[in-house]
């Protein structure tokens, strides 16, 4: 064991000794002990050259990308010098985002009901005030003629989603909103839901992809407020839950029946209104009373419409008429025999009428002149009385 003072003494020594190295490079503090030839041929220059290369191709594919510094007054190319044929497929705007709408001047015209705007689109437009969204918003409470309302990717967030609540209570012309990509959580979401069931013009309903989840109860809640919902077509959004996934399907399927059988009805309603006229053309045609033709059921043929001039004839008949016209050809006339006489032609006009059946309709009885006087006089005589067997 060595004493503490040899100990002092060592500790000295290796100081004098490692304090030189301290001011000399790690990697010249001893001799590289590895000896290897080389593998290939090596040149600096060409892979500094390619290493500048490199960098250069990446940098030029992001100039392209935005290749325009973005001016108030006019665009300017001044970072590269791009040839002027990808010049030509490059749309230039305004915008980073290439929404060239005007904020100012279509919010006037939605303030004046101007029947020219019918889409309003202000999807990923940059740094929109909150408060120019809301005087979007409630300008659209009296408008009768947009359509489609897009304000994805615009920071939305759930005062606007709660403007748009109210908003739909009141508008009649909207049938397509698009809030995706904003930050609009489960309550904005639950109060424009709930307020379809007084908006029965929106069809389409898109709000997928926001910064919150919705989450369980939310989904729920939609899923229940939908119920009242009979116009509502489509819905962007996927449903974590698989229970609110399928009543929300089974509410759009229901939806879209309905709507189908309301698209019938109407045409059928079409169907007879057309049938109606042709009857009253018909009609005054003939000179009948009208009515008269509804009143004894019958419905002319289109054929014969076609005949009096009624009806226009399809374009399919009047192909078919002409491939018949030409396929026949003229038969040769046949020597008349001397007996035949010729039928003369008949002076009446066809009467259309002719073929009409009136329906019978059965007589009216009077009741009391059905019963027979004979049986009330056998009602009316009185019984014989039986005699006793002792009197005589």
């Amino acid at each position: 064991m060595l004493s503490p003072e040899e100990l002092k003494e060592l500790q000295s020594e290796m100081d004098v000794i490692i304090a030189p190295d301290e001011n000399v490079p790690v990697g010249q503090r001893q001799k590289d002990q590895t000896e290897k030839p080389p593998t290939g041929t090596f040149d600096h220059r060409s892979l500094v050259d390619y290493l500048y290369w490199e960098k250069e191709s990446k940098r030029m594919l992001e100039e392209e990308r935005v290749p325009a510094t973005l001016l108030p007054s006019e665009i300017k190319v001044n970072k590269l010098k791009i040839p002027k044929l990808a010049l030509n497929n490059i749309k230039m705007t305004s915008r980073p985002s290439g929404n060239e709408t005007n904020l100012e001047s279509t919010l006037d015209k939605i303030r004046n009901n101007n029947p020219s705007v019918t889409e309003v689109n202000l999807n990923n437009i940059e740094n929109i005030p909150k408060e120019m969204l809301l005087d979007y918003v409630n300008s659209l409470k009296k408008n009768k003629h947009i359509k489609t309302f897009s304000i994805a990717n615009t920071g939305a967030d759930e005062n606007i989603a709660f403007s748009l609540a109210n908003m739909l209570r009141e508008n009649r012309s909207i049938t397509t909103l698009n809030i995706e990509s904003n930050f609009v959580t489960g309550k904005g979401i639950v109060a424009i839901i709930r307020c379809l069931q007084f908006n029965e013009t929106l069809t389409e309903l898109r709000f997928h992809n926001q910064r919150h989840m919705l989450g369980h109860h939310a989904e729920m809640e939609i899923s229940r407020l939908l119920k009242a919902n009979n116009t509502l077509l489509k819905i962007g959004y996927h449903f974590e839950q698989p229970g609110p996934r399928m009543v929300v399907t089974n509410i759009l399927t229901r939806n879209l029946d309905r709507q189908r059988q309301l698209r019938k009805e109407e045409q059928r309603q079409q169907q007879v209104k057309e049938q109606r006229e042709m009857m009253q053309m018909y009609e005054n045609s003939l000179n009948l009373p009208p009515g008269l033709l509804q009143m004894l059921g019958y419905v002319p043929p289109l054929e014969l419409l076609q005949q009096h001039g009624l009806v226009p004839p399809t374009p399919e008949q009047n192909s078919v008429a002409q491939t018949q016209h030409e396929s026949e050809q003229p038969e040769p006339q046949k020597n008349l025999k001397r007996n035949s006489i010729p039928k003369k032609p008949n002076a009446e006009p066809s009467n259309p009428l002719k073929d009409i059946q009136l329906k019978r309709t059965p007589k009216k009885r009077d009741p009391f002149l059905d019963l027979d006087p004979r049986e009330d006089r056998r009602l009316e005589k009185p019984s014989a009385t039986p005699k006793s067997p002792g009197i005589k």
